[in-house]
């Protein structure tokens, strides 16, 4: 059915579909609606490796296809009309579960990372390539990509007042010290904690932050404002940062 609706997407979108899979982490929501969910992290991987090849078969496939595995059954299925993209779309993974990086070394052409800050992602990326090189594949091959918090601002003084914004919505009794300074006007330097995980800053930092995790091999952001709905940040970073990047 995934094999169906996607090559669905990829018709309707001219081509332009990834099929970004991932393990699963919602209990609730796949008990809610009567779905299978096995109770450790590996057995769910070895569920969407098993899938992801029968939907890459599918995909291919130009007489009907008949498969027994463990966890999937299929009799005379078809998928047509194809993908548009062949040999088929590209399948992008997420996280850094040593079976999940197998799975991208083997099957990937595309890897994401949720925050975790400069050296995590270091390390996830080092792991990655490991994987790849297990197998004889080169960690180039497969394109990096990095969510991330972004909070930008044309200079500090606005960026306190975003940030006081959205402390106040959610006030904790033991404010960070490092923080506080920050707030306060004692420091410019954006506490470790936020400077670690997000882009933040003015659009001169934010740039230098984003080619730092360039340099590292990231190449595709997926960038979470977290002033939104504002949309100041937004219009800020495409006006200023972005055009720096083409």
């Amino acid at each position: 059915l995934a094999a169906k609706m996607t090559a669905t997407l990829d018709q309707i979108s001219g081509g332009r579909f990834i099929y970004f899979i991932d393990a699963g982490y919602g209990r609730a929501e796949h008990l809610a609606y009567g779905l299978p969910y096995p109770d450790t992290m590996e057995e769910r991987i070895k569920q969407v490796v098993e899938g992801l090849e029968l939907t890459l078969a599918l995909w291919q496939a130009r007489e009907p296809i008949s498969h027994t595995s463990e966890h999937f059954q299929v009799k005379d299925a078809v998928c047509n009309p194809p993908p548009v993209q062949q040999p088929h779309p590209p399948v992008w993974f997420g996280e850094a579960h040593q079976p999940i990086l197998e799975a991208c070394a083997r099957y990937g052409q595309g890897w994401n990372t949720v925050p975790v800050g400069f050296a995590e992602v270091r390390k996830r990326l080092d792991a990655l390539a490991a994987a790849c090189q297990a197998i004889g594949r080169s960690a180039d091959e497969i394109e990096k990509s990095l969510e991330v918090q972004i909070m930008i601002a044309p200079d500090h003084a606005t960026l306190r007042q975003r940030l006081q914004a959205m402390i106040a919505l959610a006030p904790v009794d033991e404010p960070n010290p490092a923080l506080q300074a920050y707030l306060n006007g004692g420091t410019d330097t954006v506490p470790p904690a936020l400077a670690e995980t997000w882009l933040i800053g003015t659009p001169d930092e934010v740039e230098a932050q984003v080619r730092r995790y360039i340099a590292m091999g990231i190449s595709h952001f997926l960038l979470w404002f977290v002033d939104a709905p504002v949309e100041d940040g937004l219009r800020l970073f495409a006006e200023q940062v972005m055009p720096r990047f083409r």
